[in-house]
């Protein structure tokens, strides 16, 4: 009886979307590993489900090469969720967008674990118990405690990590219409801003899927995602036609360095106000509220400025 046969291990499709799929080049370099050296790495497995390894024991299970196995307890689908996100994102390899999901993933989870374990509940309680629990300040003070944690291990503000948790929620939206979509967003292939995520995610299942359907092609940039998600058309304040018309002739002259520039003559008062707020401000007597409110705007400055950044550095072949 082979290895597979034996322990008769189960493929989760929901956890395996949380592993970043491999490129053909790194699927080939670990089969030729495999078939050289064996299969040296044990399969992390959770009640007969694998966890980590999807990719050894396919590669195992279609050359009969023999694996071990290594078992984790978990309690809950949720501690395996986060157990899968924690190791992922202990490798090298995995992409920035791969990153937020996954801590967001995480931090979706854990939160819940915790609300449950504070509560003295489990996955198995009563859905009428589980509800009341999550209308209880509990569960939110759960959510606070769990980001700062987070945001100490990834060192990241505690706001970044609820908005990572938004990303991921967003992101699994998607994927439920769309389940192509997850893998390209993940492994880089589509450059899209987290608003524009968010923005699509909102949208009706038939727009979705509409918009996706380009995005399967061929790789998408971020100058290319920005007006991916339709904005809202303005109402029309004069119902009356116009007296006189503006020809193409009347038009300015386009310049293609007029939103550069301009946000450019911009952000050095931005600056100003902040090193000025930074000198003036006692930051001790100020408000709680207003302490989470200013970094919550840092923080989507902050997101702003990386997604910038990295649209200016695709657009110059990944120099500046």
């Amino acid at each position: 009886m082979s290895d597979y046969d034996k322990y008769a291990l189960k493929i989760d499709e929901g956890f395996r979307c949380l592993i970043p799929p491999l490129s053909s080049e790194e699927r080939r370099q670990l089969e030729e590993n495999i078939i050289n050296d064996g299969c040296r790495e044990p399969l992390c497995v959770w009640n007969k489900t694998i966890l980590d390894g999807h990719n050894r024991y396919e590669i195992c299970r279609r050359l009969s090469i023999p694996f071990k196995i290594t078992y984790i307890f978990l309690r809950s689908r949720e501690e395996a969720v986060a157990w899968i996100c924690a190791n992922q994102l202990g490798r090298r390899n995995i992409t920035a967008e791969a990153r937020r999901y996954l801590i967001g993933k995480r931090y979706e989870m854990e939160k819940i674990i915790g609300a449950h374990n504070a509560a003295g509940t489990t996955q198995y309680t009563r859905k009428e118990v589980r509800s009341k629990m999550f209308t209880e300040p509990l569960f939110y003070e759960n959510a606070n405690r769990t980001r700062e944690r987070l945001g100490k291990e990834y060192c990241i503000s505690p706001a970044t990590i609820a908005k990572y948790g938004d990303y991921s929620q967003s992101l699994d939206t998607l994927s439920r219409v769309e389940p192509a979509l997850l893998p390209r967003i993940l492994s880089g292939r589509v450059k899209i801003s987290q608003k524009n995520v968010a923005g699509l995610s909102k949208l009706l299942t038939a727009d979705i899927r509409r918009i996706s359907s380009d995005m399967l092609e061929d790789d998408v940039a971020y100058s290319h995602s920005r007006g991916v998600v339709p904005k809202k058309k303005e109402v029309k304040k004069n119902i009356y036609p116009p007296t006189s018309t503006v020809s193409v002739k009347d038009m300015p002259h386009y310049d293609p360095d007029a939103d550069i520039l301009s946000l450019s003559y911009t952000i050095p008062s931005w600056i100003s106000s902040i090193d000025r707020t930074q000198s003036a401000a006692k930051f001790k007597e100020t408000s709680n509220t207003a302490r989470i409110q200013l970094e919550k705007t840092l923080d989507s400055l902050m997101s702003a400025v990386e997604t910038m950044l990295l649209a200016l550095k695709e657009e110059n072949n990944g120099a500046f």
